[in-house]
């Protein structure tokens, strides 16, 4: 029985998913503190500040379990 050869895919890179996250997040919250309702004793410099940081975090958290999900169906046999 004559397998054809398998051809193995390519390693996924890490930070590409961990900086598209991270901008996306950062994104979403610049967004959501520009369109959301205003804070009664904060400018609009400390909104998107404080919405944006911690968005950027989690989106860049959320790249990394997104890489690993890639990176492990991609090596499977």
């Amino acid at each position: 029985m004559d397998q054809p050869p398998r051809r193995r895919a390519r390693r996924p890179r890490m930070v590409p998913f961990l900086l598209t996250g991270a901008l996306l997040g950062f994104l979403l919250g610049v967004f959501i503190a520009y369109v959301g309702p205003d804070a009664p004793n904060a400018g609009p410099a400390r909104e998107i500040i404080a919405l944006a940081l911690p968005f950027g975090l989690i989106g860049g958290l959320l790249g990394g379990v997104v890489y690993l999900l890639v990176e492990r169906f991609t090596l499977r046999r």
